[in-house]
């Protein structure tokens, strides 16, 4: 809810939150990578080289708005540097501490994909993993959100 300088900023890591993406994937994202009618995107991953499809739900849909020529981007975002000034004046205008990354967005989509009880398998191939290990890491974090939910319940007999 607080408001920032770019709105396209916003509006692409909010788009990496539910989607997984990274910054080198959302910053080149053209429309004719987005498949409106399955409502997905298809994703030759930067770092990885491979191709991942990942379905698109309401937030994402609502975040890329109406469909332009197939060749232009979806989101008009400045340099990653510029990109990542304006990501931390977000956060710091939100009272944040925690030092917020673009990657922080990706790992949101993993960290909240196990929490809401995906299995590890569907999670890896949503993330394009190479293998269900680097995924593991989500699992753990996920376990550990849980201990210290149930730890501040505790009740002194």
């Amino acid at each position: 809810a607080t408001p920032t300088k770019s709105g396209e900023v916003r509006k692409a890591f909010l788009f990496c939150s539910v989607t997984g993406l990274r910054w080198c994937d959302v910053k080149p994202l053209k429309w004719k990578d987005i498949n409106t009618k399955d409502s997905q995107v298809n994703v030759t991953q930067s770092k990885t080289v491979k191709v991942v499809t990942i379905p698109l739900n309401e937030t994402a849909i609502k975040l890329i708005e109406t469909q332009k020529n197939a060749n232009d981007l979806v989101f008009d975002l400045p340099t990653s540097n510029g990109a990542n000034k304006t990501l931390k004046a977000w956060v710091k205008r939100a009272k944040i501490s925690k030092a917020i990354t673009w990657h922080n967005a990706r790992h949101s989509f993993g960290t909240n994909l196990i929490f809401n009880d995906v299995g590890l398998l569907t999670a890896s191939k949503l993330l394009g993993h190479t293998t269900t290990r680097h995924t593991q890491r989500y699992v753990d974090v996920a376990n550990e959100m849980k201990e210290n939910a149930t730890n501040k319940i505790n009740i002194q007999l």
